[in-house]
């Protein structure tokens, strides 16, 4: 290996782990200042934000993750300049269409959005989110084409201000709905108001960048015209990268469509219905922070995945998905269970009550869901396989159309949160099945599983008994609940560690996978 080679290589490790670090900093952020908002503006006013955010999620994933590394790889395999010129001139073209037809749909159908909602004030709140489609392909131009060039610095620091920024913006609206007497609606438009602004900054931060740094994002000088394979490549291969990126963002939209009028159409009143909503969206952030603790400790997979696919042989590949896939289930099973049963701390906790305890158990579990799916999908998007992801997730998304005005209308929010089960499930049952098919071979042997599904049951017995205790104790204190809630997963943590440890559920080659995993390692060798 040259000297130019190890130093292109040390850079683009510098710069991913720094995209990594900021990408973690983010999405804790985003799950974490749900909180204090909803303290600040109630039940009520958390529905009407939850409402619209997955319009604003959507766009988000579309600038921030799908697309841009989706160009990136494009720029990243581009010979020349000329070439380079050409894809940028494509993505804008394609993209500045796309992004323009979905703000044309969204602000100018806000009032019939609103109405299928069920809600018909949310109609402003709807128009102020519409224009984060304005911004998404000049940001994740910017950002993929920085990414291309081994440029991370720019995306990093460009997605930490933006939500900085949205953060700030939002809690202030949250505080001047308490000082002002605003109604909930005009806080969600403020609060939702945030995420065009917070796209603006980081537009500036990017242009200013370039600027700084003599990057020029230049373009193909020749007339525009359409080249249509790169846009059915670019909707195939970047929307199959956005629909997982997007996936619970989906989920999500589909219950603004389908939960509240469900329950009005059960007997709820229309209040009751919007504060059972926001009681039930309590779950969204929770998750978001199990998903994010989850998926962290395995992030390191795909790079690992890719360079053994292509370069040493389908032995090593087999074994480093195995291992892959055995680490994720053990960890995210975990994490899904041990919140779950931890919940009536956290929510007291965090929310100051323990309203729609039953549901947001339910709802918890989708972390094991959401990230096996994303481990499939890790690896066969190290094999460039596209349409078997496409399918599975498309399916389980008409399940869940299917299922949650149904079982929302007989179970309240309980059927909710059990209908994102099943269409999440539908879609992780149909991935293991293409993987089945493709690998000839389970990736969990039944000897496994079992040391799995026993080290769950005893954290759950140990954390049953835990709550049985502690609930003696805490009464309705936030900051009892809140030590509760650290008690609860130390000691979860302790129960199931001691299990995999005493079942050998890792080999030692695994624990080395994981963070602190060396630490293991030496205290089993001393035994």
């Amino acid at each position: 290996m040259t000297n130019k080679q190890s130093t292109l290589e040390k850079s683009m490790l510098r710069g991913t782990l720094v995209l990594t670090v900021t990408s973690f900093i983010v999405k804790i952020l985003s799950a974490v200042y749900r909180v204090p908002f909803q303290n600040l503006v109630g039940d009520e006013g958390f529905y009407v934000y939850q409402q619209v955010y997955p319009l604003y999620g959507i766009a988000m994933t579309l600038a921030l993750t799908g697309l841009p590394v989706y160009l990136s790889k494009l720029i990243a395999s581009s010979r020349t300049e000329a070439d380079r010129q050409k894809v940028m001139t494509q993505f804008l073209l394609f993209m500045g269409i796309g992004s323009l037809g979905l703000f044309l749909i969204v602000q100018f159908g806000a009032s019939l959005i609103a109405i299928k909602m069920g809600d018909t004030e949310l109609t402003p709140v709807i128009k102020t989110v519409s224009y984060v489609f304005l911004l998404v392909p000049i940001l994740s131009a910017y950002r993929g084409f920085y990414q291309g060039q081994m440029e991370m610095k720019p995306t990093a620091v460009s997605q930490l201000i933006e939500q900085g920024v949205r953060v700030v913006i939002i809690l202030s609206a949250g505080f001047l709905y308490l000082r002002l007497s605003l109604t909930v609606y005009q806080v969600g438009n403020l609060a939702t108001f945030g995420s065009v602004i917070g796209g603006l900054v980081a537009l500036v931060i990017l242009v200013a960048y370039g600027r700084q740094e003599k990057f020029t994002m230049n373009w193909s000088k020749a007339p525009f015209h359409f080249d249509w394979p790169f846009g059915r490549k670019l909707f195939v291969q970047g929307g199959a990268l956005c629909l997982f990126s997007a996936y619970l963002i989906l989920f999500q939209l589909i219950d603004s469509f389908t939960v509240l009028k469900a329950l009005e159409e059960s007997g709820f009143d229309s209040m009751a219905a919007k504060i059972a909503k926001g009681v039930y969206d309590r779950g969204q952030p929770l998750v978001q922070v199990g998903l994010v603790v989850a998926v962290s400790m395995t992030a390191t997979f795909l790079p690992v995945l890719t360079k053994h696919y292509l370069e040493k042989g389908q032995d090593v590949y087999r074994e480093t998905v195995a291992s892959y896939l055995k680490i994720s289930r053990v960890i995210s099973s975990a994490a899904a269970v041990g919140l779950a049963m931890v919940l009536p701390f956290i929510n007291q906790a965090l929310f100051s009550d323990n309203a729609g305890q039953v549901t947001l158990e339910w709802f918890v579990l989708a972390i094991f869901f959401v990230s096996m799916i994303q481990s499939y999908q890790t690896i066969y998007q190290s094999q460039n396989k596209i349409r078997c992801q496409f399918i599975s997730a498309m399916i389980g998304l008409g399940v869940k159309i299917i299922a949650t005005p149904i079982l929302t209308f007989h179970f309240g929010t309980i059927g909710s949160s059990i209908s994102t089960l099943l269409g999440l499930g539908v879609c992780l049952g149909l991935f293991q099945l293409n993987f089945r098919r493709d690998s000839k071979k389970d990736s969990f042997r039944g000897h496994s599983l079992g040391k799995l599904l026993v080290s769950l049951l005893v954290m759950f017995c140990v954390l049953i008994g835990y709550r049985l205790l502690i609930n003696q104790v805490i009464g309705t204190s936030r900051s009892l609940a809140l030590l509760a809630t650290f008690g609860g997963v130390l000691i979860g943590f302790i129960s199931y560690l001691m299990c995999l440890l005493r079942f050998k559920v890792f080999t030692q080659e695994e624990w080395l996978l994981l963070p602190f995993g060396d630490k293991v390692v030496k205290r089993l060798k001393k035994r």
